[in-house]
């Protein structure tokens, strides 16, 4: 089993400007972290599945959780829209669904109303106390969404 499903971030950023051409630095930065988050939720700890989506050390940020090197990345523009083929395995279709289901669920939001959702992470809260770009753990991560989830 791997460890990351993305075994480079900027694979996911860039199917990500393919699903949406115009996605702010802010909403690719939100998506990210709910990506990431949520999929800890769901999958991690399942037979066959990578551990994480992809590797990432998110930092406290005002607005929210931030990769730095993404944004700097989509501040110079090395990023260029590009569908991510999935695999036809059983693993590749279910991760495919699921990001687009969650890109769904969230497209009609404005992004202060994620930022406010993001906001009530006691993950983020933490680190935000600690110093503005503090990274937030990701045992704390993953230990906030396993345990969301598992209320649901």
């Amino acid at each position: 089993m791997h460890k990351y499903y993305f075994n480079n971030v900027d694979d996911l950023v860039n199917h990500l400007f393919y699903k949406e051409p115009d996605i702010t630095p802010l909403r690719l930065q939100i998506n990210l972290y709910f990506l990431f988050a949520f999929y800890i939720g769901t999958y991690q700890n399942k037979n066959d599945y990578p551990e994480y989506l992809f590797n990432a050390d998110f930092e406290a940020w005002h607005y929210g959780p931030t990769i730095k090197q993404v944004h700097l990345n989509q501040e110079e523009g090395k990023y260029t829209p590009r569908e991510f083929i999935f695999g036809n395995h059983k693993i590749d279709q279910e991760i495919s669904r699921f990001i687009n289901d969650l890109l769904n669920q969230i497209i009609d939001r404005s992004d202060f109303s994620l930022v406010d959702r993001l906001h009530e992470d006691p993950t983020w809260r933490k680190a935000i106390n600690n110093g503005k770009f503090s990274i937030m753990s990701k045992e704390d991560i993953t230990s906030e969404y396993k345990k969301l989830f598992k209320n649901q």
